[in-house]
């Protein structure tokens, strides 16, 4: 009985839709054997055997359906709105008496031809007013938020939401037709009093759920300068509520004296981004993009579960685009991805261990990827498994060029965060080793600007004194941007 290989497109090597009749299938098959048979003149056996073994599986209605579904089951069927590639350092493991190191990236992106696909957008915009943002800050906030009203159509929703020491609704959430009712809103914005961002985001999320429906992006965009005091364990639960809801949150920090993070995790837990906003020009630009991989967002509340073999470990799990960032994993090994958006790739990078095993291949782990589809009423669902073979004596071979690059970057990312850790937990030297470090990569990888910042701060430090602000700030948001080149 022919042997399935769900990884290999037979609709492809036949040339035939994925909705062709077997009759189409046999004429088709038929005119190919005879153009490609090893006695013509244009003979060919490699595509010969390639094609006489895709029609034993499509001329077959049982396992044509057999290889269907296990198709889909990865989301590898023409249907999937999704793209899903593996990259693993090794293939090949030596039967050694000591665990070792494995790592393997998964890509996923929208496929090309969704690029014209748009969501419906149901937005709480939620602006810190406090004293701390008067002047040029305000004057900024007050020209993004009405650029982001440009970039919104009629049937979109937007609330406004002002906050200091308590939160006022200066718009609440309606379609986005009456321009100058929002536009009145926006200048409505003064600043004054403290910053309690809990408050901001509780009337946020009200707004938010008055507008929600089954059809749109339902998120809330944070804009603040400073940090909030005393209620930062209520907004992280309420962010992981809202997220547990389909609702979004996403932060945007201005200037430097805000707390990174606490709003790093505020977005995590929301499902969405922090960015940091060192410019007032910045602002309209973040925006502007913000907007749009919302819009066009194609997979919604993206899950993604590694089933490891019993002799594997998970060490780390970590996003290396669209940005860096260190991933929270559930005991069962689930990681939220939040939404993927047409153009914006995301990758993530495992690191395992693998104890030995006997010689042969082996599944090192099966991903499981779950996710809602703005394109269609059925989840997308899509399996890998991952194997490698275990041999007395592996051969040396290269590392896939996309994924040493994700490790290069990743690997300062990390440095600079060890040396934040180490600098709140008083070890002011292994601090600055760190930092070294990072800078050394930086220097080497062509990053003059953010490996003069990392000395910088290391001169600081190393003197007894405390990192600026806006050297952190540089630094953290910096290193996160150092993403993989999009294939």
């Amino acid at each position: 009985m022919p042997v399935i290989d769900p990884l290999k497109d037979y609709y492809a090597i036949l040339e035939v839709p994925i909705e062709a009749d077997i009759e189409l299938i046999k004429r088709i098959y038929r005119d190919k054997a005879r153009l490609y048979h090893p006695d013509s003149g244009r003979g060919d056996a490699a595509l010969f055997r390639a094609i006489h073994e895709a029609y034993e599986i499509l001329g077959d209605v049982t396992l044509r359906r057999a290889y269907d579904q296990q198709r889909a089951s990865r989301g590898l069927s023409k249907e999937a709105p999704l793209k899903l590639e593996l990259f693993q350092n090794v293939q090949q493991l030596p039967m050694l008496d000591v665990t070792q190191m494995f790592y393997v990236m998964l890509d996923l992106r929208v496929k090309k031809e969704l690029e014209g696909h748009r969501r419906r957008l149901n937005l709480a915009l939620v602006i810190d007013r406090s004293t701390s943002m008067r002047g040029v800050r305000m004057q900024n906030v007050k020209i993004a938020a009405q650029d982001l009203l440009q970039s919104l159509l009629p049937e979109d929703r937007l609330a406004i939401i002002a906050f200091s020491d308590r939160a006022e609704v200066l718009a609440p959430s309606e379609y986005v037709r009456n321009v100058p009712f929002f536009n009145s809103a926006i200048a409505a914005l003064n600043p004054g009093g403290g910053t309690e961002i809990y408050r901001g985001l509780l009337a946020g999320l009200e707004q938010l759920r008055a507008g929600t429906s089954s059809d749109s992006i339902n998120h809330i965009i944070l804009l603040t300068d400073g940090r909030t005091y005393g209620d930062e364990d209520f907004a992280l639960a309420e962010a992981r509520r809202a997220a547990s809801d389909g609702l979004g949150i996403s932060a945007l920090g201005i200037g430097e004296d805000w707390n990174d993070s606490f709003l790093d995790r505020l977005a995590r837990y929301g499902g969405g981004v922090s960015q940091y906003i060192h410019s007032p020009s910045q602002l309209r630009t973040v925006l502007r993009d913000h907007i749009q991989g919302l819009s066009t967002a194609v997979a919604q509340r993206v899950r993604l579960r590694a089933n490891l073999a019993p002799y594997v470990q998970l060490r780390a799990v970590q996003r290396a685009a669209p940005y860096m960032e260190v991933l929270e994993s559930t005991a069962d090994h689930v990681v939220s991805l939040g939404n993927l958006a047409v153009g914006e790739p995301v990758s993530v990078v495992w690191e395992l261990t693998v104890e030995r095993q006997d010689a042969g291949e082996r599944r090192i782990l099966r991903f499981d990827l779950e996710a809602e589809d703005s394109t269609s009423a059925e989840p997308i669902v899509m399996r890998r498994d991952v194997n490698v073979t275990f041999v007395p004596e592996a051969e040396p071979m290269p590392v896939p060029p996309r994924l040493l690059n994700a490790l290069q970057r990743l690997s300062v990312f990390q440095l600079q965060e060890r040396a934040w850790g180490a600098l709140e937990s008083g070890d002011a030297r292994r601090a600055t080793q760190f930092l070294e470090a990072a800078a050394t990569q930086l220097f080497n990888m062509g990053y003059r600007e953010l490996g003069q910042a990392a000395m910088l701060e290391v001169g600081r430090i190393s003197q007894g004194g405390d990192p600026t602000g806006t050297g952190r700030k540089k630094l953290r948001y910096g290193t996160r941007a150092l993403s993989i080149p999009s294939v």
